[in-house]
């Protein structure tokens, strides 16, 4: 037998083997722009942008954190669609879109300060159980003439914004202009 033949034909094989999974994904694929109160959905979770508002400030007297531009607060509903496996949110997921496609991430810092004034159950701290859903709010330091126009969540990365678009296609949830 003639290893480097055997060895040929299995690299051969594995690429054909890739190559149709490929296609197989880009034919399954759909893009997928949903408005305010409607849920994108990936596996068994689902997201919906219940609303968007801005504030210069945040945070209580003598002294609130001012935005370098303008804090964008978006209202998220996260639904657990699954049957029997919790969901832990991450809101570093939630990302602006701007109208020339620039990405905005949530601002840390400023979330922390915002949730020391929320009541636990507003944020979305603790896994979400099967069936259930939480509402809360994801907090951007954007600039002032930035016109947001979508939010997109995260796949986890760039390697997993990668991989979602492949296989889910862009999903997008659209705001109403600011």
């Amino acid at each position: 037998m003639n290893w480097k033949k055997i060895l040929l034909s299995l690299a051969a094989l594995v690429i054909i083997c890739i190559a149709l999974l490929g296609i197989l994904a880009l034919l399954n694929r759909h893009p997928q722009v949903v408005g305010l109160n409607q849920e994108i959905q990936y596996d068994d979770f689902a997201f919906a942008a219940l609303g968007v508002r801005q504030a210069a400030t945040i945070g209580n007297a003598p002294e609130p954190q001012r935005a370098r531009g303008v804090y964008a607060m978006v209202t998220m509903k996260i639904a657990n669609h699954a049957r029997r496996v919790d969901f832990t949110f991450d809101k570093s997921t939630v990302i602006l879109v701007d109208e020339q496609g620039n990405e905005y991430h949530w601002s840390a810092d400023v979330q922390r300060t915002y949730d020391a004034t929320r009541p636990q159950g507003e944020q979305c701290a603790e896994p979400i159980a099967a069936g259930a859903s939480c509402v809360t709010e994801v907090i951007f330091d954007v600039p002032a003439t930035a016109r947001i126009a979508q939010v997109r969540i995260s796949g986890g990365g760039p390697v997993g914004d990668v991989l979602d678009t492949i296989f889910s296609g862009k999903k997008r949830i659209a705001l109403p202009p600011q």
